[in-house]
């Protein structure tokens, strides 16, 4: 994250930022803007009433007890780092769909193989994708691959009464279906070719994917995260692909950010990986929300964006 580039595009949207070390008076401070904030830091602004996340994702301000009661936590909602996340979830599932990773061996050792598909293709509307998370991002990756022709379903941890869009390879036909609640997260995984995590990460989703979860796929099944590393278990994972039982992994998230260089994830052949840049967030956008937030503030007129406290995003 360049941290100057934030500074420098904040300050000529009209928001007189500083730097911790250069905040003369703390109790003057109505308004944060950051990423991991720390309890020291939040505790030296009486006056706080609003901090505002560099990114969509906004659960490393819901630790508990970290933001004060009374202050309101902000997070970026941006139409295209949804559709950003569509594009790199599509390629994902047609990364595994099309075995493309087999043909990048077979181009490096200059060998034609027109039977790495077994010359039989696997069709997208026979190859079934379940979407863990039904928010934006979730939406908007069910809809791309709805309209593909793919047979998507997906499953959120509350009833949902929205279809996410029309499918079939024309365009038409019913919405996608959504999975609800603990009794029918199994239903979505069962049905599941290749299974994708785009949860907000809470104290509820964090280990969702782990051994009993993946133990419901059907074998030869990929597992595919762009939601939060902690949201999946590596270790199981990991047993699961080398036991054969499931047939690959793209991941562009992890327990450990950078990922490190010894994890196996890195060598093993049925792991794509990407450094986390599913949806990159454009900082324009977010910091004419920033400011857009920080002149409500100052003028009294509801906040936009605010995330649920309760809820955990």
């Amino acid at each position: 994250m360049n941290k100057q580039l934030w500074f420098d595009q904040l300050r000529a949207a009209g928001v007189p930022v500083a730097w911790p070390a250069d905040v003369a008076d703390w109790s003057a401070v109505r308004f944060a803007v950051g990423w991991n904030f720390t309890p020291e830091v939040l505790a030296k602004m009486p006056s706080l009433r609003a901090v505002a996340s560099l990114g969509a994702g906004v659960d490393h301000a819901m630790k508990p007890g970290l933001i004060p009661s009374g202050v309101d936590v902000l997070r970026i909602v941006d139409p295209l780092m949804a559709q950003r996340m569509a594009t790199w979830v599509m390629w994902a599932v047609i990364n595994f769909q099309r075995r493309m990773d087999a043909y990048a061996r077979a181009q490096a050792e200059s060998r034609w193989d027109k039977k790495i598909e077994n010359l039989k293709p696997w069709d997208n509307g026979e190859v079934r994708v379940g979407i863990l998370g039904y928010g934006v991002m979730g939406q908007a990756a069910a809809r791309l691959l709805a309209a593909a022709g793919y047979d998507v379903a997906a499953w959120a941890r509350t009833p949902r009464t929205e279809a996410a869009g029309v499918g079939g390879a024309d365009g038409a036909g019913a919405g996608v279906p959504v999975y609800a609640g603990r009794s029918e997260l199994r239903r979505l995984v069962e049905r599941s070719d290749v299974l994708v995590c785009l949860l907000p990460l809470t104290p509820e989703t964090q280990g969702i994917m782990g051994a009993e979860l993946l133990s419901w796929l059907p074998r030869g099944a990929c597992v595919v995260n762009a939601a939060r590393g902690k949201h999946l278990d590596e270790a199981a994972l990991l047993r699961e692909l080398n036991q054969g039982r499931l047939g690959g992994a793209v991941l562009d998230v992890f327990n450990t950010e950078p990922l490190p260089p010894d994890s196996p994830l890195w060598r093993h052949p049925a792991v794509r990986i990407t450094p986390h840049v599913s949806s990159i967030t454009d900082v324009p956008n977010a910091v004419a929300q920033i400011a857009d937030n920080y002149r409500r503030l100052l003028e009294g007129r509801p906040l936009v964006n605010v995330a649920n406290k309760a809820a955990g995003y």
